[in-house]
């Protein structure tokens, strides 16, 4: 499997996102749409990023991630990241304690990300007025409200999580390859 450099993409997404969040004016009804869209798909890329790293980590080799469902994503990404900290833990012995920090991160940017993905589960509502077959998507208006006012603190803290993530696994690879470059 080849290197991909999805995390710039991704970055790509999350600017966008950032702008029109900084817009004033994106409490609008039909901005949310476009904001929803393009975050939903910094999710999807980064999780993709993360999923590609860790396979080339752990010496699998599978054709590249499919799909767009962010939860279904995660769950793979989630797998992969506990297999590499029981290899990464061989070589340093964590405490106990930093093992379940490090799980309990894991569990609450699932539920940040469940609680995404609960509008959306597979990225159809916000691409277009209408579903593959031509029928009117219909949105739950009071799910959406409340995504709303949630999602600036939401965003913020799946980027966070997953950003971070991100660094850390394209820093134990890069260890990885300096450790063989170096016997």
């Amino acid at each position: 499997m080849t290197r991909m450099n999805l995390g710039r993409y991704a970055i790509d997404y999350q600017e966008a996102v950032n702008v029109l969040l900084n817009d004033k004016t994106w409490k609008r009804d039909f901005t949310v749409y476009p904001i929803i869209f393009l975050y939903r798909h910094y999710i999807e890329l980064k999780l993709k990023e993360i999923i590609l790293h860790s396979w080339e980590f752990l010496k699998i080799s599978r054709p590249f991630p499919e799909g767009h469902k962010v939860y279904e994503l995660w769950n793979i990404c989630r797998n992969c990241l506990i297999e590499i900290d029981k290899q990464v833990d061989q070589g340093f012995a964590q405490s106990r304690e930093y093992v379940e920090q490090i799980r309990g991160a894991y569990d609450a940017l699932q539920a940040d990300i469940s609680r995404f993905a609960e509008i959306d589960p597979d990225s159809q509502h916000f691409r277009y007025p209408v579903d593959k077959h031509g029928n009117p998507i219909t949105i739950d208006t009071k799910l959406l409200a409340k995504l709303q006012r949630e999602l600036p603190e939401l965003v913020k803290r799946i980027s966070y999580n997953l950003d971070g993530i991100s660094t850390g696994i394209y820093t134990i690879l890069q260890d990885k390859y300096d450790g063989l470059s170096q016997s």
